[in-house]
């Protein structure tokens, strides 16, 4: 075990009630079962926000999270969450999560149906962009495509995002813009090697819990052929570098 395995930095957690939208997992956590399984596997910080709901049950959810961090905030980074398609909306409750104490907004549009290149979300990442929040979407195929991204970072370079799960469009994406990092939620060994030769300053710890295993998700870092300092920059140094 190394001496700073007890430390790390999760980027990648969801929390508080969830909405009917798996069959075979239920994903809802308490703030202090999380806690519970932070102290269990050596995560010293994690970046949170709500598990996927009814578009109108986000203020709730996102209320769910700032009161988590108000009472655990050595703990806990809060992030909200909204439904993009709600428009003026959505537009709100970003402004809102910024009042009540919110660092970051998650974004899934696969679960929430948008493609991030569509021009009826320009005012969204606007005010996103204006109020210095780092963005968190979710990344895989069709409207999750980290390609999608490159769109809405034409117009706003310095913009911080943190691409979920690590994979080869994400690494692209993150080649082609300085505050573009990655998350290892779900990734690969190979994968991650990969990266590491590509981006080794720009690749963050996610866990993806509850939804994935965290003795998993730890283990295709410390397994992966790189070094001992590489695997503290993943776990520790980089995440901190996105919050400086």
């Amino acid at each position: 075990m190394k001496e700073f395995y007890d430390k790390i930095l999760d980027a990648h957690v969801h929390l508080g009630p969830s909405g009917e939208w798996l069959p075979y997992v239920e994903p809802s956590v308490e703030t202090d079962t999380l806690i519970e399984s932070m102290d269990e596997h050596g995560i010293k910080k994690a970046v949170v926000f709500p598990n996927p709901c009814v578009g109108d049950k986000y203020p709730e959810t996102n209320d769910y999270i700032a009161e988590a961090v108000e009472v655990y905030p050595d703990r806990l980074i809060g992030f909200g969450r909204v439904d993009p398609r709600r428009g003026d909306e959505a537009i709100l409750e970003v402004k809102r999560c910024v009042k009540i104490g919110l660092d970051g907004i998650k974004l899934h549009p696969f679960v929430e149906t948008f493609r991030p290149d569509h021009p009826n979300f320009e005012g969204l990442f606007d005010v996103i962009y204006e109020n210095e929040l780092v963005l968190l979407p979710h990344t895989g195929t069709n409207f999750s495509s980290p390609g999608h991204w490159n769109h809405v970072l034409e117009e706003r370079q310095d913009m911080k995002l943190i691409l979920g799960h690590l994979n080869e469009g994400c690494i692209s994406v993150a080649e082609e813009h300085d505050n573009v990092f990655v998350d290892t939620s779900g990734t690969r060994v190979y994968m991650l090697e990969h990266a590491v030769e590509k981006i080794p300053e720009r690749i963050v710890f996610g866990s993806d819990f509850p939804y994935l295993n965290y003795e998993v998700q730890r283990t295709v870092v410390s397994a992966a052929d790189i070094t001992e300092e590489q695997k503290r920059k993943i776990f520790i140094d980089n995440l901190n570098a996105v919050f400086k």
